[in-house]
Order: structure tokens, then C-alpha cells, then sequence
């Protein structure tokens, strides 16, 4: 249980982190963290279900692809806007874009631990 624990307290830090930095008006990364905490969510998910643990982006995007067709659609979809965030100006409807999924990956499956399902709450 011990990678699980680590996992979910990785999508907690970066989830409140990119919260944080919304409210502070620091979109950009705020975007950036968002996204980190929806992959680290997808890999929660991923470990708990599946047992594996995804060792990049590519193996993460094949594992759900097979898995969880609709996670990896919801995924790919944001992949250009987590990509471009590097390089490009992020705008707050991109940030609310990653907010969303996180919200929705949370709802797509019971599996999710309290503290995870707390942000719904908030």
C-alpha cells in the first residue's frame, strides 16, 4: 500500500498547489500543476485497479487506452493544452479544463480514497 499512499499524496500536494496558485493569478502554473495532478490521479487509478505503475506518459496513455478507453480519450484530449503550457501563454479556460477532468476521473470510479473524493466537497 505504500506506492498507493505516495500516489494519492502526490495528486493532493499537486492539486492544492494548482489551487493556490489559480487563486494567486499564476494560471500558467497552475495549469502546469493541474495536469501533473490529473496524471498522477490516472496513475492511482491505474496502480489500484490494474496494479501497474506507469513509468512515463506513453506507457501511461497505452495502459488506459486498453484499460479505460474513456479516461484515455479524456486524457488525450488535454494532452496538446499540458504540452503547449511550456511554450505558450495558458489561459484560465485551459486551467478550468484540467479542473474539470480531475473532478471527473474521481466520479468515473469508486475506487478513489476520502481524501481524494473530498475535493468533489469543495
Amino acid at each position: 500500500m505504500e506506492q498507493l499512499d505516495q500516489l494519492e499524496a502526490t495528486f493532493l500536494e499537486e492539486y492544492r498547489a494548482a489551487t493556490l496558485l489559480l487563486k494567486n493569478g499564476m494560471v500558467k502554473s497552475s495549469l502546469i500543476l493541474f495536469s501533473k495532478a490529473l496524471f498522477a490521479l490516472a496513475d492511482y487509478l491505474i496502480f489500484k485497479k490494474y496494479s501497474l505503475l506507469p513509468k512515463n506518459h506513453g506507457e501511461r496513455f497505452r495502459i488506459l487506452e486498453i484499460k479505460e478507453p474513456k479516461l484515455y480519450v479524456l486524457l488525450d484530449t488535454l494532452w496538446s493544452t499540458y504540452t503547449d503550457a511550456y511554450t505558450k501563454a495558458s489561459g484560465e479556460e485551459a486551467t478550468v479544463s484540467f479542473k474539470k477532468a480531475i473532478l471527473e476521473v474521481i466520479t468515473h470510479d469508486e475506487i478513489f480514497s476520502e481524501s481524494i473524493k473530498a475535493i468533489l466537497k469543495r
